[in-house]
């Protein structure tokens, strides 16, 4: 938990998306730099809203990251239920 950990690669280790559907992402977010790239994962139909909300999930557990990992295009209730989720499993 102390190595930083993108949430790309955290997604592909657990076999979320694919390191192609990652490339693409990351490829497509190039020319939409302000766009998260959780955001431009779900555009693509490379997991649902909920799926990306439940890796994030996953994701702030396994890093020990509370802030800073959610994407700005869910809304604070989403959010809040996120991190409130996350302080109860500690």
């Amino acid at each position: 938990m102390s190595s930083f950990k993108r949430v790309g690669e955290f997604l592909v280790e657990n076999g979320i998306i694919t390191e192609d559907q990652l490339r693409a992402s990351l490829e497509l977010q190039k020319d939409n730099p302000q766009t998260a790239i959780g955001q431009v994962m779900v555009t693509l139909g490379y997991v649902s809203k909920e799926e990306l909300i439940m890796a994030m999930e996953m994701y702030m557990i396994a890093t020990g990251t509370t802030t800073d990992v959610s994407d700005e295009w869910l809304d604070q209730e989403e959010i809040d239920s996120l991190l409130d989720r996350i302080k109860t499993q500690k």
